[in-house]
């Protein structure tokens, strides 16, 4: 609930600023990843501002100095690397009693109230007519428009999308972990009715504060190798949390609320908000929304997703990742192979080279880049190779197991995991991407928080001493690099361009995404589908077993045991009940691996697999 403004922190004295100061300067200057690509795209130079802020910050206020500190990252643009404010500023998240939802109408932006904490709005006549549906048109005076884009520059997306998603996102609520206080106490919106435009309206509303230590807890924390593997935009995460427990109504202008069929009940409803089958024009397709990739357990996470899918309309699948700020970085590229037939080849990942990422590849786990960092000295790289974060058969392991047609949607929030999920959507060729936003958020990076540097770089004159007082790093260690047909091509700044750019209307904004649902449904119609399933009879020990296949739409089936080729089967496009009989192996070897390969026309199109 909410709570009084925070009472103000008692200032760091200099020594604590300049630990502070330093610990950033070794930070950007010895494992930042993307310091050469942001010199080179945005024209900064944070080491030279962080040299002359360690002279200057003994004369300023604390305000000031946060400022400063916030300013320097803030234009990294980079939602990976972060410097985050000590206590008590990141146990408060900033917000106003509603949100705002922006959406085209002939051609013109227009921004409109989505959702109102009715409790926290004056109740007199004049304020009760704020209600969402309403139209905003100034914020404490200036056109909204041009209010958004000046919230926008002190956001740090990577791009121009990114920027303008996320200022319109941070005008109403805002973690202080990241962002000092509001300057101003309150907030006057104009508006009017939206149909027709009525006489405009006023109402001032003041900043509430949240408690959102809870919030903030296990975000971007892991334990053990699984920390090491993290791509999260922590700040949304922990937006998205206190969001969903300010509203009430997690995710509501994100839903699906037209023709929806039944709702699939899950174990983990905050990853999995919305899933069941939608009716559009254009016939019943399965729907399923991921809000998050923060998960304790990638593979439970899979093993979750597969169940619902199962259940949905095996016609087509639309999956919505809009606003996902990513997590696990296996959970989402484990998650392609359920996808397609075709076999998963990971992202690559690679340090910047230096004498502190020499010593963090000496580490287990570590080994791959050692040599590529340790040769830098004599062939003069900027980088090292690039590695997958887990051996490419992780990502293999399962197989297809959704063989309709499928279409992603994306927007400019989706960031980290979400967009290395969306690159390797796109880089394997699974199907179509609807972008309600031109681009992705763009963040191409693995990020590791302060504590894991100082396990990873330990000693008493280690470069990243504690901190005082809870203040915190994040920071991009490995960069991605895209593969395929993209190979070598980084993620960062550049981010996923979909392949059809949809302009929210009024009815997605208010009435469920009521018009992308059914432009996503189009696209699927016109996909042709198939169906390749098996199942083992079982028989007399010792005896062959026995594995029935049936096939819709493909015309030839290979067959593989244990990754060798087996058979290939010229089908009719629709069989039923063939047998194909498979040796057993001795018990030493465990059980038969079966996977059949189904093509069309010579493209393969569909696999399964069974174990026997």
């Amino acid at each position: 609930m909410p709570v009084k403004q925070p009472k103000a922190a008692t200032p760091l004295n200099e020594e604590e600023r300049r630990k502070i100061v330093n610990a950033a300067l070794a930070l950007i200057e010895q494992v930042y990843v993307h310091l050469p690509l942001k010199r080179a795209m945005h024209a900064i130079n944070p080491a030279q501002r962080l040299r002359l802020l360690a002279q200057q910050c003994g004369g300023m206020s604390e305000r000031e100095f946060h400022n400063e500190m916030l300013s320097i990252f803030l234009r990294l643009r980079d939602l990976h690397t972060n410097y985050i404010l000590p206590r008590p500023y990141r146990d408060y998240t900033a917000y106003l009693p509603f949100r705002l939802g922006q959406f085209h109408d002939n051609g013109e932006r227009k921004y409109v109230v989505t959702q109102v904490f009715r409790k926290l709005v004056a109740d007199n006549e004049e304020d009760k007519a704020f209600k969402p549906g309403v139209i905003v048109t100034h914020w404490n005076g200036i056109p909204i428009d041009r209010a958004v884009d000046i919230n926008a520059d002190r956001e740090a997306g990577s791009n121009a999308a990114a920027r303008h998603a996320r200022g319109l996102e941070s005008l109403t609520l805002r973690w202080m972990g990241m962002s000092l206080p509001p300057d101003e106490e309150w907030v006057e919106v104009t508006y009017h009715d939206a149909q027709p435009p009525g006489t405009p309206r006023s109402v001032k509303l003041g900043w509430k504060f949240y408690g959102s230590k809870a919030a903030e807890k296990d975000v971007g924390t892991a334990g053990g190798a699984r920390a090491t593997m993290l791509g999260l935009d922590k700040r949304a995460e922990v937006e998205r949390r206190v969001r969903s427990w300010v509203f009430r109504t997690a995710e509501r202008d994100l839903s699906i609320e037209a023709k929806p069929g039944p709702t699939l009940e899950t174990s983990t409803p905050d990853v999995f908000p919305r899933c069941g089958n939608v009716k559009t024009p254009s016939g019943q397709f399965g729907y399923i929304r991921i809000a998050t990739f923060s998960v304790p357990d990638d593979q439970a996470f899979v093993r979750e997703f597969v169940r619902l899918t199962r259940r949905l309309s095996q016609r087509g699948l639309i999956i919505d990742v809009r606003g996902n700020p990513g997590g696990r970085v296996p959970a989402g590229e484990r998650l392609l192979q359920c996808l397609t037939p075709r076999r998963i080849e990971p992202e690559q990942f690679h340090f910047i080279n230096s004498p502190s990422t020499l010593r963090i590849a000496a580490n287990d786990g570590f080994q791959a880049w050692r040599a590529s960092i340790e040769q830098a000295t004599a062939i003069g790289t900027e980088f090292s190779a690039g590695h997958p974060l887990l051996p490419v058969a992780a990502y293999n392991d399962i197989g297809q197991t959704y063989q309709g047609p499928v279409v992603l949607i994306t927007d400019a929030l989706c960031y980290s995991t979400t967009d290395i999920f969306a690159a390797g959507f796109q880089d394997h060729e699974i199907g179509v991407i609807i972008g309600v936003g031109e681009n992705t958020g763009a963040g191409g990076a693995n990020v590791w928080d302060y504590g894991l540097l100082r396990e990873f770089l330990p000693g008493s004159n280690s470069l990243f001493p504690p901190l005082p007082r809870g203040a915190d790093f994040r920071v991009a260690v490995r960069r991605t690099t895209r593969v395929l047909a993209r190979s070598g091509t980084p993620l960062e700044d550049l981010g996923v361009r979909p392949d059809e750019l949809h302009l929210m209307t009024r009815r997605d904004v208010l009435h469920g995404n009521v018009d992308l649902i059914n432009r996503a449904a189009e696209i699927l119609a016109q996909k042709p589908g198939q169906r390749l399933t098996a199942k083992v009879v079982k028989g007399r020990v010792g005896s062959p077993a026995t594995v029935i296949l049936d096939a819709e739409n493909i015309d030839r089936v290979d067959v593989h045991v244990n990754e060798r080729p087996l058979t290939s089967l010229d089908v009719p496009l629709s069989m039923r009940a063939r047998r194909i009989k498979i040796a057993r192996p001795d018990r030493a070897r465990g059980r038969n691996v079966v996977e059949l390969r189904g093509y069309r026309g010579g493209k393969l199109v569909a696999a399964t697999r069974v174990r026997c």
